[in-house]
């Protein structure tokens, strides 16, 4: 770095000296004032060279230190990122899978839930239909009774005024029984 340096100040420098001595016309025969220049410039290169140049490579290199670091570091930031952007990425994938599968469990769910219900009701259906009917037997079996006792009480009060002699309680048991079996017969044929 430093040599860099020194090559270059001493590239400048030499042009600048040579237009200078343009300037101020110097002659050949000068040769002394020749001298002292160069003699001037080497202890002044020598005093830039101990006192200048080694601080000025010392900050750029320091500073060029700083851009690498900070140039790795902006690096392991992107690296970082892009590790985040993946595990992100990877979780929103789960997230979504998750998601989905929730959803099947809920469609499955609901889906039971609605064979269930609708099963429920069928059953409650079939066992409400099954009462009515039941309760419907019961009263035709009542209607019926009722009937056969009111076609009795007719009949031993018709039977009484035909034949208007008082019929004892098992003959008019008997007669009642045979006039609704031949009721039944009648109904049945």
């Amino acid at each position: 770095m430093i040599r860099i340096i020194l090559t270059g100040f001493v590239l400048g420098f030499f042009p600048l000296v040579a237009e200078a001595a343009e300037e101020v016309d110097v002659t050949p025969n000068e040769w002394h004032l020749w001298v002292w220049t160069l003699l001037t410039f080497a202890v002044m290169f020598v005093l830039l060279a101990k006192l200048a140049f080694k601080p000025m490579a010392e900050a750029l290199d320091r500073r060029s230190q700083t851009i690498k670091q900070a140039m790795d570091d902006a690096e392991k930031s992107r690296a970082e990122a892009r590790k985040s952007l993946e595990e992100y990425q990877r979780q929103l994938a789960e997230a979504r899978n998750e998601a989905k599968k929730i959803m099947e469990e809920g469609r499955a769910l609901g889906e039971n839930v609605r064979k269930e219900v609708v099963e429920k009701a069928n059953a409650e259906a079939s066992a409400a239909i099954q009462r009515a009917q039941e309760e419907i037997q019961r009263a035709k079996d009542k209607s019926l009774q009722e009937l056969r006792d009111t076609v009795a009480q007719l009949s031993v009060q018709i039977a009484g005024k035909v034949i208007e002699k008082e019929v004892n309680e098992t003959a008019h048991r008997q007669l009642i029984e045979n006039l609704i079996r031949d009721l039944g017969k009648t109904r049945k044929a």
